[in-house]
């Protein structure tokens, strides 16, 4: 594993939103780390090594550019639900895991992987075996069969691609741990981004409102940057397998259950 401020990472979406914070952040704090960003169009920060590559190809993945040596893997780029749902699924789904294959066969014991999911993982309405299905998809002919069976469409498309990325890494985390490579998954609530209004339009605006109002505001990119910079980090060696939301405590606020967690004062 390369010293701290040497290190190699590869991000994908990293022309903007949280990839593009992502790649900003760790070069701002790590100077001499190598970034090769992966994305459709040129990443902005001059500093990282852009990789063009269409996440939605398997010929575009099978064709990038990589670094000989990996270690921080981000799989930040996704496709919102108002994309065709093959695409949502193509990118958010196959690309990853096609790229994920390529990253680690260059990358040894003391590397990570950070997958961006969503809160949205939590909306999916399939049961386990459909994504289970989902992820054992090798074509794009394939998930548009899955799509006829399933009769999946339109946001719920995302949801479910983004519960398959949960799962996935969990998975992923248990059949690397023989290599010492570790796999975590990160959920974004809503984020200012510019694909915002993406969600807006696929979740409806009352709902991506009542979720800052409940919180006090939307996140951040560079919030939910500075989580997967921790997880991809040594610092975070003895995390692995799970899912961390980066929702300013949504989640917790919906499913509260104890109406007064604090009590009255004891006397």
């Amino acid at each position: 594993m390369s010293s701290n401020t040497s290190r190699s990472y590869v991000i994908t979406g990293a022309a903007s939103g949280i990839g593009l914070a992502l790649v900003e952040r760790i070069l701002d704090h790590h100077p001499g780390a190598h970034v090769t960003a992966v994305d459709v169009a040129e990443c902005p920060d001059a500093r990282a090594h852009t990789v063009r590559c269409d996440l939605s190809d398997l010929e575009s993945i099978a064709a990038a550019e990589l670094p000989v040596s990996v270690d921080g893997l981000a799989n930040v780029a996704g496709v919102p639900g108002t994309a065709p749902a093959p695409t949502v699924l193509a990118v958010n789904t196959l690309g990853m895991r096609a790229l994920t294959r390529r990253v680690l066969d260059r990358m040894t014991a003391g590397a990570a992987i950070v997958n961006v999911a969503s809160v949205a993982a939590h909306r999916n309405t399939l049961p386990h075996d459909d994504i289970v299905a989902l992820l054992a998809a090798r074509t794009v002919s394939d998930i548009r069969a899955w799509l006829t069976r399933t009769g999946l469409d339109g946001s719920a498309a995302y949801d479910t691609s983004k519960r398959a990325v949960v799962d996935w890494t969990v998975a992923l985390s248990a059949a690397l741990l023989p290599r010492g490579i570790r796999a975590v998954s990160v959920s974004p609530g809503p984020t200012e981004t510019p694909i915002l209004t993406d969600f807006e339009q696929s979740m409806g605006v009352d709902a991506i409102a009542r979720s800052a109002a409940t919180v006090g505001r939307h996140g951040t990119a560079a919030e939910s940057a500075a989580v997967i910079d921790f997880l991809l980090s040594p610092g975070a060696s003895w995390v692995n397998g799970i899912d961390v939301p980066v929702e300013g405590g949504l989640l917790a606020v919906r499913a509260a259950a104890i109406p007064d967690p604090l009590g009255e004062e004891l006397s």
